[in-house]
């Protein structure tokens, strides 16, 4: 058995230190954050795919302490800790401790079934809870200095060679601060390359060819590149095809038995084209190979092709993907139900979960769910797909009930998120409501943002209507707030990524930016109004720095009774 020590970026390292204190949790401090973070690792020698992790992370924890606490933190706290044998985050903050939570963190990574994939990694409680050793969470009545804590912990362990365990960078002894604020380092994220070869001579030879444009990671032999597999998963592989035990061939076989180890490119490097016509080698799948001793600009030329041509095959898939789920998922109301006239609005990004819409008349007026499933990418677009077949089985359950209820839908809804280990992998925010026939709105809420109430005079103020994420707590009970409406008012339904545009950085999911622009729509038709809202959306959208969300307009008028 192999002894198990530190990997290469991290053996014989002085632990280091990254702190950085805001007055807020703010959508605004992102962007700079991640520039710091990713800084302080690179001039570490941490490779990017860790920093991109932990800015991920940080960002969707911060994201949530910007949507949730009922008392919003007004101090926040944050250190990061490069340690000799892995990784440390601690996001400390004084808002409200969210309930139940830390039990949450630990039974969720359990219960959740993430595959690794080659596709962009989703955010939410479930990617962070998959993509990180440990997650708990200390709420300050427990907590040591009367803070809530969210840490995120990693080890870092690879199989090798003590001896040949390369000393850190001594640019980062050098240059290494307290305060990520003072690195310069360039923090573009670039390409990393498993380099594989069983002579010292050429491997450095090949590093330093490469080195200049990817983060290539030198391994000894296939041994060493299967081993670190299991922690990281490179963009490329570049292996020899001549060594000891096993041989190229050998690795490439090894790494298509792993989940998905066929989509990552390989590159062989041979000293004779000839060897290369084997029919093993050709139904491998290797994606070129490189005569040795390799040429810098020949080395060069086939690691860009073979490394673009793969991007191009991820945007086709992914983009084909993108479009099946709109057409699956895109929110669609009818435009009249009875008495109500209903305009809706949507627009999918690709960096969003996914909004999706359903609804079934009712004798006495039409019931329709409103949901928004949290993160980002491929994988949370995947996860919408899922919570909407889900949540149209639970709701075409709801709507045979001999009096279907909004805040009875949500409670169903949390419970069958508790019991179900697949729904554990990400969250969602809902909002059931019910559009009566004689003007009564009924209407309960999941963590999602409050409606509007917009009256003809022009008049317009929330509706007070909240409740906790579905599947926090075994215990939640949701009510209905109903609130009656006269012939001309008009209700503004939206999700979050709607709302956060026209939100103040200190009330994220409180448009009150958008309260002094309803008074004028007070007797536009429901379609005029949401056009006019959406083109001032679309307007403040393109000078917002944030990516962008997917984002769900619905604006509903009654007409008055018949």
């Amino acid at each position: 058995m192999q002894d198990t020590v530190r990997p290469r970026f991290f053996y014989n390292a002085e632990p280091l230190k990254w702190q950085r204190q805001l007055p807020e949790a703010t959508y605004a401090c992102m962007a700079g954050l991640r520039d710091e973070i990713k800084g302080f690792m690179r001039v570490a020698a941490v490779p990017p795919t860790y920093a991109d992790t932990y800015c991920l992370s940080l960002c969707e924890v911060i994201s949530n302490l910007v949507k949730h606490p009922a008392q919003k933190s007004r101090m926040l706290c944050l250190t990061l800790d490069i340690l000799p044998d892995g990784l440390r985050l601690d996001i400390a903050d004084d808002s409200t401790p969210f309930a139940s939570f830390d039990a949450i963190c630990k039974t969720a990574q359990k219960n959740l079934r993430c595959t690794e994939t080659w596709a962009e990694n989703g955010y939410g409680l479930g990617c962070i809870l998959s993509q990180h050793t440990r997650v708990f969470y200390t709420p300050a009545p427990q907590s040591h200095d009367g803070k809530n804590h969210f840490v995120i912990e990693d080890d870092f362990f690879m199989p090798a060679d003590k001896n040949n365990a390369p000393q850190p960078a001594e640019q980062a002894k050098k240059h290494m601060h307290i305060h990520a604020s003072k690195v310069t380092a360039d923090t573009a994220i670039r390409p990393v390359v498993f380099l594989v070869d069983d002579n010292p001579d050429d491997l450095k030879i090949q590093h330093r060819l490469l080195a200049a444009h990817y983060d290539v990671v030198p391994l000894p032999d296939a041994a060493a590149a299967l081993n670190l597999l299991a922690t990281q998963r490179p963009d490329l592989i570049i292996s020899d095809l001549h060594m000891p035990v096993t041989d190229g061939i050998g690795l490439r076989r090894k790494i298509s038995a792993l989940p998905d180890g066929d989509l990552i490119p390989f590159i062989f490097l041979t000293s004779s084209a000839a060897g290369m016509n084997d029919p093993h080698i050709l139904r491998l799948g290797i994606d070129d190979y490189v005569m040795k001793p390799a040429s810098e600009k020949n080395l060069q030329q086939v690691t860009a092709r073979v490394l673009g041509r793969q991007k191009q095959l991820h945007r086709a898939i992914e983009g084909r993907f993108h479009r099946d789920l709109e057409k699956y998922l895109h929110p669609c109301l009818p435009q009249q139900s009875g008495p109500w006239e209903i305009a809706t609005m949507n627009r999918m990004a690709d960096a969003g979960g996914g909004d999706f819409t359903l609804y079934h008349e009712t004798p006495d007026g039409m019931m329709a769910v409103l949901a928004d499933v949290m993160g980002h990418g491929t994988e949370a677009k995947f996860f919408a797909y899922a919570y909407a077949g889900y949540l149209r089985s639970l709701f075409r359950a709801t709507w045979k009930r001999a009096a279907p209820n909004t805040a009875c839908f949500l409670q169903d809804l949390s419970h069958a998120v508790m019991d179900d280990d697949f729904l554990d992998g990400t969250m969602l925010t809902c909002q059931s409501l019910h559009l009566g026939t004689t003007g009564i709105l009924d209407i309960a809420s999941a963590g999602h943002p409050p409606p509007l109430l917009l009256r003809r005079d022009g008049r317009a103020d929330f509706i007070p209507v909240e409740g906790p994420l579905a599947g926090m707590a075994g215990d939640i009970r949701y009510h209905a707030h109903q609130t009656q409406l006269n012939a001309g008012d008009k209700v503004i339904f939206a999700t979050d990524g709607f709302f956060d545009v026209f939100a103040r950085s200190d009330d994220a999911h409180r448009p009150v930016l958008l309260l002094p622009l309803l008074p004028a729509l007070g007797t536009h038709s429901p379609t005029e109004a949401a056009q006019a809202l959406w083109n001032i959306f679309e307007e403040k959208q393109r000078q917002d720095s944030k990516p962008a969300d997917d984002a769900t307009l619905i604006i509903a008028a009654y007409g008055g009774p018949a």
